[in-house]
């Protein structure tokens, strides 16, 4: 059984939202920006509703300083626009991550809900649950993951389901082009490598590598 959540369908133009009219969902991450979380959270609010594809994207986009959404524009726009060191989703007091910036910044448009895994069975097991039932409940929910020299962000939008197990998590990464026939360009296969530390496949369109979940991130809108 493959599960995508509702609000995602294919247009003519690919993957989109009905927001007013029919939004693209998917960004694409500039070759020198590192800053895949930031991606990740812009394709987040587009399918949930909050923003939409042109606030994004469009360079002329402003909103008044002292709204939610000018709060979040100044937050990630002006100043995590190009962040080449990467983005946790969870972090502290001095140095907040994206779920404590959100909860700041833009708390009466929706909630974050950070989440941190390691690499134990236990804990991958936990996380897989944790995505499926955020896509059960047409919530997509974004992953972090560390890969064997670093790590990377992207948006889970489904997931397939064999004999009550999660075999395979459909996603958006921004670090690669989405074609217009598809909902996914990437795809983690779960536990693949079970007997690793990095236990899942990531399949990409250039090829795949090694990874376990160590973040999730799910956002509620209000």
């Amino acid at each position: 059984m493959i599960k995508i959540i509702d609000s995602i369908d294919l247009t003519s133009n690919g993957a989109c939202v009905f927001n007013k009219k029919w939004q693209l969902v998917h960004l694409r991450q500039g070759d020198m920006d590192g800053a895949c979380a930031v991606y990740s959270l812009m394709m987040y609010l587009i399918s949930i509703k909050v923003l939409t594809y042109k606030q994004v994207t469009n360079l002329n986009t402003s909103f008044k300083g002292n709204t939610s959404k000018g709060r979040l524009y100044k937050e990630f726009f002006k100043n995590e626009g190009l962040c080449r060191g990467g983005f946790y989703f969870s972090g502290d007091l001095n140095k907040p991550g994206i779920a404590e910036k959100l909860n700041h910044s833009f708390s009466k448009e929706v909630k974050a809900i950070p989440k941190i895994y390691n690499a134990s069975k236990q804990n991958q097991k936990e996380a897989t649950n944790d995505i499926k039932a955020s896509i059960d409940e047409n919530n997509p929910i974004m992953l972090g993951f560390a890969i064997k020299d670093g790590g990377h962000a992207i948006l889970a939008i489904g997931y397939e389901e064999k004999d009550g197990q999660i075999t395979k998590i459909f996603c958006l990464d921004p670090g690669y082009d989405l074609q217009k026939s598809s909902y996914w360009n990437t795809v983690l296969k779960v536990n693949d490598y079970a007997s690793n530390k990095y236990c899942h496949q990531c399949i990409t369109p250039t090829g795949s590598y090694e990874v376990f979940i160590d973040e999730t991130l799910k956002i509620i809108k209000k």
